[in-house]
């Protein structure tokens, strides 16, 4: 397909490399002559100098003539009018980066208005992710599938863990429902058989219906409770999206935040929220404000040392679920061996959205596309959502019967609401939706499971 991608920023640059990667022409667009030259530096991409909302540039980066336009400045305003003029000069398809809660909270009306295929928020993306994995606070990672009927949880093995020396061919006696998609070991990534042995340090990813994951849980021993009072550390964006879900989650909420005019301004958006006035990274500060008394901290502020650094402090007082928000991949990669187990980075968030959005438009509406796509194992595997509403491959075919390809899985079938663990005998039906999970990278369709 051909792209043109407004904005060479940090979210810009993660869905450049996305796109650049499975094969599109990309044209990236900025008025930022050094970001620029990192981008025609690592991504296969063209690049052009100038404002992406001027007609004349759009016009000169080929926007006519072009599939899809994305526009992602850190500028809501920015984003609307290059989408806007993109449309007046014959593009289809336009993506615009939404940061702005009031301009969100308009997009049903502002969609339709300014022609907008996809409206893109990372920020209210990334609350939504860290939301799923207060829910599971014992897993490192949370991704939802068909309205949450559906849950892939990270979790390690830890040392005296009865999954130590396993074989997961006995799994399904002593856990039933789950289903272990995705190993990782090492630098090592593997879509295991019934023979593979789990060892102490696994990352493994877990499949099931949000009961059943809450059981292997618990059954493993290493449940942890719900839960109740969440510390967040910074105001922004982020804070605000996350307070809102949580709250209306029954959740008790402190939102810490070091300027006094912005705290004023967080009580007039949450007024339930209970809002304090102070410095984070002190931990006097923390410890004064009941941070040994918080089931989950979570680090939100705009830099990724801070926010490392606190998330360290909260562990060591105690804190049971700890999350750290982190801007670059270097940083959750150099914390690693600190612990800190779940990291939540906006920009992937993003990506992700973009990718799934951009392989669906590669579809007719004939054939059965993908509904949502998540990376795992950082970025080693995929897991793809299929919705079979219409004629597809192999339905009605046992599973054992099928031809799937080695470096896939088909990890769970929702049918009637219910999400099934499927083994040999099982079927995929029209209606289902089908969770996979791959590590071949740029399937596009149901069909692509399947060897040719």
């Amino acid at each position: 397909m051909n792209i043109v991608l407004v904005g060479a920023g940090r979210m810009g640059g993660e869905i450049a490399i996305r796109l650049a990667d499975e094969g599109h022409d990309i044209t990236v667009v900025d008025s930022d002559a050094e970001r620029l030259e990192q981008i025609a530096n690592t991504v296969d991409a063209m690049t052009l100098l100038g404002n992406g909302a001027d007609y004349s540039v759009l016009s000169e980066a080929g926007v006519a003539d072009a599939d899809l336009l994305i526009a992602v400045t850190n500028e809501d305003a920015v984003n609307m009018l290059c989408c806007l003029s993109g449309k007046k000069l014959g593009v289809k398809n336009t993506v615009a980066r939404v940061r702005t809660m009031e301009y969100f909270q308009q997009m049903v009306f502002l969609k339709d208005e300014l022609g907008l295929s996809l409206v893109l928020n990372p920020e209210q993306a990334a609350a939504a992710e860290i939301s799923r994995i207060l829910r599971f606070p014992s897993a490192a990672k949370v991704d939802s599938f068909a309205k949450g009927r559906a849950e892939m949880v990270e979790h390690t093995v830890e040392a005296g863990s009865p999954l130590c020396s396993l074989r997961l061919d006995r799994l399904r006696s002593k856990h039933g429902g789950i289903l272990i998609a995705v190993v990782e070991r090492g630098e090592d990534v593997f879509i295991p058989r019934g023979d593979f042995v789990l060892q102490e340090g696994d990352a493994i990813h877990v499949v099931g219906s949000p009961n059943a994951i809450s059981g292997f849980f618990k059954g493993i021993g290493c449940y942890k409770r719900s839960v109740r009072d969440v510390m967040l550390l910074g105001g922004g964006r982020i804070s605000l999206y996350l307070g809102a879900y949580l709250m209306g989650a029954g959740i008790r909420v402190k939102i810490m935040e070091r300027d006094e005019q912005h705290c004023e301004t967080i009580k007039e958006i949450l007024p339930k929220a209970e809002v304090l006035l102070g410095d984070g990274t002190d931990p006097k500060v923390l410890v004064e404000e009941g941070i040994r008394s918080a089931d989950a901290f979570v680090a939100l502020t705009g830099s990724d040392q801070n926010n490392i650094i606190t998330s360290m402090f909260a562990q060591r007082e105690g804190v049971g679920k700890v999350i750290v928000k982190v801007n670059e991949d270097a940083f959750r990669i150099m914390a690693g061996s600190q612990k800190l187990d779940s990291f939540v980075l906006p920009k992937n968030a993003a990506a992700e959205i973009v990718v799934s959005y951009v392989r669906a438009m590669q579809h007719s509406i004939n054939t059965v596309g993908i509904e949502s796509l998540h990376d795992i194992a950082y970025g080693k595997a995929e897991v793809l959502e299929f919705s079979i509403n219409g004629d597809a491959p192999n339905l009605g075919v046992p599973i054992k019967e099928l031809d799937i390809r080695r470096d896939t899985l088909i990890a769970a079938i929702i049918r009637n609401n219910q999400c099934i663990i499927p083994g040999g005998s099982d079927t995929m039906e029209k209606n289902d939706t089908v969770i996979a999970v791959t590590t071949k990278f740029g399937m596009k369709g149901f069909a692509d499971i399947f060897e040719d």
